[in-house]
């Protein structure tokens, strides 16, 4: 049996999506972040950073194994199945780098979310900082897409769940998918999948924090934000931010 462990965040729904798209028996365990579950002693045993998403599979290859870090799950996953991850060639070798794009660059996308919509106080400088660098990595993705259905070429793959999740924060991020054709072509026929609407709803869909009411109070300071023009400064070029730099 699988076991992943899960709060209402990007990276544990692409492990979702991926267990929905192959349709492996798994059950899911809330971490809620919102109440520092994540730094309890139980789930540390689990995870020592204390981070989600983690997996238990009582069926390892040599028994039962833990794994954490969404990169290396999605990889187990896809080579326990054999789906989603072709075995060998130039094909594989292009949907990990397009995963592996996504795992070094997600903490730019999570900066954008720290101080677009959760931070105390609105720092333009930081929240331009990490706007830009959205809007450039959609850029990347956009063009990518210009010439190929999915992220790592014309067959769906993790590739794909691994940046779905992410991009569903676009307005956290301070991204409008009109500006990326493409990137929202694609966004939209993912988001169709059965598979990928049931995985990302796991265990909420993107817009809510959960049921506590420390999350009830994290929901209400996002709307607070989205709706806040000192947090929400539009994106300048890239060309912009250079010459920001006083080089």
């Amino acid at each position: 049996m699988l076991t992943v462990y899960v709060h209402g965040g990007p990276n544990p729904r692409k492990i979702t999506i991926f267990l929905e798209e192959t349709g492996l028996p798994y059950q899911h365990q809330l971490v809620d972040i919102y109440e520092a579950q994540n730094r309890s002693a139980e789930f540390l045993k689990v995870n020592p950073n204390g981070r989600l998403p983690a997996l238990l599979d009582s069926e390892g290859p040599d028994g039962p194994i833990v794994l954490w870090e969404s990169g290396a799950i999605l990889q187990y996953l896809a080579e326990k199945t054999g789906l989603f991850l072709p075995r060998e060639g130039s094909a594989r070798y292009e949907v990990l780098k397009w995963l592996h794009f996504q795992l070094t660059h997600a903490p730019y996308l999570g900066n954008a979310h720290v101080y677009r919509v959760m931070y105390r106080e609105a720092l333009p400088a930081v929240i331009k900082r990490f706007t830009i660098e959205s809007a450039r990595i959609y850029g990347v993705l956009d063009t990518q897409l210009a010439g190929t259905r999915y992220v790592a070429g014309n067959e769906y793959s993790l590739a794909d769940m691994a940046w779905y999740p992410w991009i569903e924060y676009h307005a956290w991020q301070g991204q409008d998918l009109d500006d990326f054709r493409h990137l929202k072509r694609w966004f939209d026929e993912t988001g169709g999948r059965p598979a990928v609407r049931r995985g990302a709803s796991i265990p909420w869909p993107y817009a809510e924090c959960g049921p506590s009411a420390t999350g009830r109070r994290a929901k209400a300071l996002i709307e607070r934000r989205l709706a806040d023009p000192a947090f929400a400064l539009a994106a300048c070029s890239e060309d912009a931010a250079m010459a920001n730099l006083g080089l």
